[in-house]
């Protein structure tokens, strides 16, 4: 089940599906690492809930929520 990134719960592994948006937003995120397919781990939120901690190809990462929810991810496949 699709959702977007900025709604995985602190300690959520998903898949990048898509990337949404375009030009430089699109660039930037793509250029972090979270391209599709990639795994990303939720770590933990800043205390007032933004923005987010993300692990992604063994990078943290910082993101706000509102550019989170641009990043499609669904649930890993165990196997």
């Amino acid at each position: 089940l699709p959702l977007p990134l900025g709604e995985l719960p602190i300690g959520g592994r998903a898949l990048v599906v898509e990337v949404q948006g375009g030009g430089k937003h699109q660039r930037r995120m793509l250029d972090m690492g979270l391209v599709p397919g990639a795994e990303v781990v939720a770590i933990r939120t800043a205390p007032l809930g933004d923005p987010v901690e993300y692990r992604v190809k063994g990078t943290a990462i910082a993101m706000r929520r509102s550019d989170a929810n641009s990043i499609i991810v669904g649930e890993m496949t165990n196997g």
